[in-house]
């Protein structure tokens, strides 16, 4: 396998990844800074504000991560302010809803997400909605229901209302690694329990962000995906404690828990579990990503096709060995 990677940072895709927390109650439990984001969205503009930002759903935010990281000097604020302003509004549209994700672009025409994205034609608008109810992707209702130019519109002066974040994370580490161990080791190590087949991975983006933290977050677009992680660990020793708080949350859900159990008798994906445990695929998402951050769960994505999700034995040795290396005496 042979991969091109390339790696960032800014304080643009730190704002979109607060945007997400916010916008979703689930992910905001998720990120370990989702609730601080949460409360310093309200802070600068009420909790008006944060509503305005569920218009996009937590998906529109992390999508446009996708042209962010596209372009050329810093991921800044100002930079996807300046992406925002200069696109064609039918274009954002695009974006914010997934239409260059690989997941929809493999199974709609260019033709046909013009059609549904312009409101004119209700068979493509339809045939849209279809689609996305076959993937993993979700679409904010607003954004479907409502003029581009007034998306686009609402979304810059959103941008403008939200608090700045904080400074982007320096790259020294990661380029360290990535000139140790070569792009393929490295994608392993950002990305432990994700494994993808031949075709899925050519041209990757890694983007450090501390408002991932503790899972990833991927934007498969059509020509690259985009990688967003937490900072790379700096080489101290592990803290058994630290691991064990990190398991207990991971295990402590009744919900996850039964996912285990399932993954126990079987390798699954996600319609196969959604149909298992008769939970919708909105609530299952969250708890998977807890288990994969925590090592419990593997996936493997496939081009085309549904990703596959599996117990990671060695995840559970992980949790055996901090448990016996917790000092309880």
């Amino acid at each position: 396998m042979s991969i091109r990677v390339r790696l960032g940072a800014g304080t643009g895709v730190e704002l979109l990844m607060a945007a997400a927390a916010v916008a979703d109650p689930d992910w905001r439990a998720v990120f370990h800074h989702g609730p601080t984001s949460y409360d310093a969205v309200v802070a600068a503009g009420g909790r008006g504000l944060a509503r305005d930002m569920t218009r996009f759903g937590r998906y529109g935010w992390i999508n446009l991560a996708g042209p962010l990281t596209a372009q050329r000097g810093a991921w800044s604020t100002d930079a996807l302010r300046g992406w925002v302003d200069a696109a064609e509004p039918d274009e954002v549209v695009r974006v914010l809803t997934g239409a260059r994700r690989r997941q929809l672009r493999s199974r709609l025409d260019d033709t046909t997400i013009a059609a549904a994205v312009a409101g004119g034609d209700r068979a493509a608008r339809t045939r849209w909605r279809h689609t996305l109810d076959d993937t993993l992707l979700q679409v904010a209702p607003w954004l479907l229901a409502t003029p581009p130019e007034t998306v686009r519109a609402t979304l810059l002066d959103v941008i403008d209302r939200l608090p700045a974040p904080a400074r982007a994370t320096p790259l020294p580490r990661i380029r360290e690694r990535l000139a140790e161990v070569g792009p393929e080791a490295l994608l392993a190590e950002v990305a432990p329990g994700v494994t993808y087949r031949t075709g899925v991975l050519d041209d990757v983006v890694l983007v450090t962000s501390p408002a991932v933290s503790p899972i990833l977050v991927v934007v498969d677009e059509v020509d690259r995906t985009v990688i967003l992680h937490p900072p790379l660990a700096d080489g101290a020793p592990d803290d058994a404690g630290a691991r064990l708080r990190e398991l207990g949350r991971a295990v402590g859900d009744d919900t996850r828990i039964r996912l285990l159990h399932t993954l126990r008798l079987r390798p699954s994906t996600l319609p196969q579990l959604c149909d298992e445990l008769a939970s919708p695929r909105t609530t299952l998402l969250h708890h998977l990503a807890l288990l994969r951050s925590a090592g419990l769960v593997s996936i493997e994505v496939i081009d085309g096709e549904a990703n596959v999700y599996r117990l990671r034995p060695e995840g559970f040795e992980a949790m055996a060995r901090a448990a016996t290396a917790f000092p309880y005496s």
